[in-house]
């Protein structure tokens, strides 16, 4: 029912649920399992002079899909996937498995989805137009903002949306819960996100989206807003995306930040073989009295990625850093991987 642009001009790059087993069916009633298995090796994430150079991540995933037919309009739907990270324990000392999503709800009419619990953020449809990468894509629409980004799930989210004929509709609420801690003594609060997007036949799709979070800081309140627009195109084995928005914070006793975000990226799938290229790009365009406006990210990345079997692929990025710290350009990044879907 929901199948984007990207999903149906490079299926190469993706693997998800659409792949996954029937493993109960009866009277209505029916239960899907998929999973994934990947190892990626290389160096990642920059952490100053001390980083590792090299080093390996290992993970799976399993998820479970839930449906049960109450009429001819009406089904049952419900969501749990979990993912378990290759080491004993991460850096913080939390437990490597982890729930990624974890929702139940409404179907209506084959177009209209009610969902309650841990969700997609709607915001994905735009991250989505650009986030085409295995390991390095989104630096820019995803990055912090002073610890505060926006993310892919939301939990405690009442969530709705609509597709139909090239209409994608989305909107989503999350409530104030206090076991929501973003990082030390900070507090999630009440979200919104709202995204809209259309597809037209001629294989253009355009989307906005539009995002507000609420949360305690240590001392008083602060207010993220981030709002994007997206544009998608493919054409004979082509794909092009962009992204353009803005974040901006608010926070009691602080002056006004913000910034802007920009992504580009393209694609070319030949038999198993696909290229990517992408730049990502984000810059202070609010700072406070004196402040020089920084480039939080200026990146180029260069991928190729090989179908071994239709559930697997092996796949190499590069990442060419221009943004600098300390007057001090960032070492590039690398890294491999193969992932199996099943």
């Amino acid at each position: 029912m929901k199948k984007t642009i990207l999903a149906l001009t490079i299926p190469a790059l993706f693997a998800t649920s659409a792949s996954a087993v029937t493993v109960y069916s009866d009277e209505g009633a029916k239960v899907d399992l998929y999973g994934r298995i990947q190892y990626e090796a290389g160096s990642f994430k920059h952490e100053g002079a001390d980083r590792q150079k090299f080093g390996g991540e290992g993970e799976a995933r399993l998820g479970v899909n839930v449906q049960y037919n109450l009429n001819q309009d009406v089904d049952l739907i419900g969501k749990l996937e979990w993912q378990a990270v290759a080491e004993e324990k991460n850096a913080t000392g939390t437990d490597s498995l982890k729930s990624r999503y974890a929702w139940a709800g409404f179907r209506f009419m084959d177009t209209t989805d009610l969902t309650f619990g841990k969700s997609e953020n709607p915001t994905a449809q735009l991250t989505d137009v650009t986030d085409i990468f295995n390991i390095f894509g989104g630096a820019a629409s995803f990055n912090s903002l002073d610890d505060a980004g926006i993310s892919s799930r939301i939990d405690d989210q009442i969530r709705v949306s609509f597709a139909d004929q090239g209409i994608d509709l989305r909107a989503g609420y999350a409530f104030h819960d206090e076991n929501k801690t973003r990082v030390a003594g900070e507090k999630q609060k009440n979200q919104y996100s709202l995204s809209a997007g259309y597809t037209f036949p001629f294989n253009l799709g355009l989307v906005a989206a539009y995002e507000r979070q609420n949360y305690d800081l240590l001392v008083g309140e602060a207010d993220l807003d981030v709002w994007g627009l997206g544009a998608n195109y493919s054409i004979d084995g082509f794909y092009f995306g962009t992204v353009y928005g803005q974040k901006d914070l608010d926070a009691t006793g602080e002056e006004d930040y913000g910034t802007r975000f920009w992504e580009l990226v393209a694609t070319y799938n030949v038999d198993a073989w696909t290229l990517m290229a992408g730049y990502n790009y984000e810059k202070e365009r609010k700072v406070g009295a004196g402040e020089s406006k920084d480039k939080l990210v200026n990146e180029y990345v260069l991928g190729v990625q090989y179908a071994l079997t239709p559930k697997t692929k092996l796949y190499g990025e590069y990442n060419i850093q221009r943004t600098k710290v300390a007057d001090e350009r960032k070492d590039d990044l690398y890294a491999v991987g193969i992932q199996y879907n099943f």
